[in-house]
């Protein structure tokens, strides 16, 4: 079996980056995006480069491509459904009377101390998802865990403080 070695990665880099960077330019629209994923597409198969087989690395290019732009897409699909949960339930209980703006304090303390309460490396990996839209791989970079262990956070933590809004929403609003 051939080696990855570096030139054979950056004759991978030369020979595929205006590929990849065209199939996500045409399935992204800000360009910075695009340049920044196809980065990062790069850079995982660099960091994989020690299971990379020379003859399959046309197709290994491509799925990391592909799957690239599909997480992006779901994160980007995740973070626009977040703010309409959010504006979902300022709109149903809060507008402009000093009532309404009192509820929404309300609410957002009640958000606070729904992500206080969860578990420090819940709420490590919720803050920096939703509060600064790292992705998972990043967060699983930042906080020395697996992507899977990320997403598993991920989804008890929304979970946990999506309950306790409903909880207080209903209890307020019902």
């Amino acid at each position: 079996m051939e080696l990855f070695t570096e030139s054979k990665y950056s004759e991978c880099y030369i020979h595929y980056r205006p590929q990849v960077m065209a199939y996500i330019r045409a399935r992204i629209s800000h360009s910075e995006d695009a340049e920044d994923l196809t980065q990062d597409v790069f850079e995982q198969i660099w960091r994989c480069r020690n299971q990379v087989r020379i003859d399959t690395l046309q197709n290994l290019v491509y799925t990391v491509m592909r799957n690239t732009v599909v997480d992006y897409k779901r994160r980007h699909y995740v973070r626009r459904e977040r703010v309409e949960m959010q504006e979902s339930y300022y709109a149903k209980c809060c507008g402009n009377t000093v009532e309404e703006e009192v509820l929404l304090k309300e609410l957002k303390a009640v958000h606070n101390r729904m992500v206080s309460r969860l578990p420090e490396k819940r709420r490590q990996v919720y803050s920096l998802y939703f509060y600064k839209g790292m992705s998972y791989a990043s967060i699983a970079r930042e906080l020395s865990l697996s992507e899977r262990t990320v997403g598993g956070h991920l989804m008890w933590a929304y979970r946990s403080v999506r309950t306790g809004l409903d909880e207080i929403y209903h209890y307020n609003i019902g």
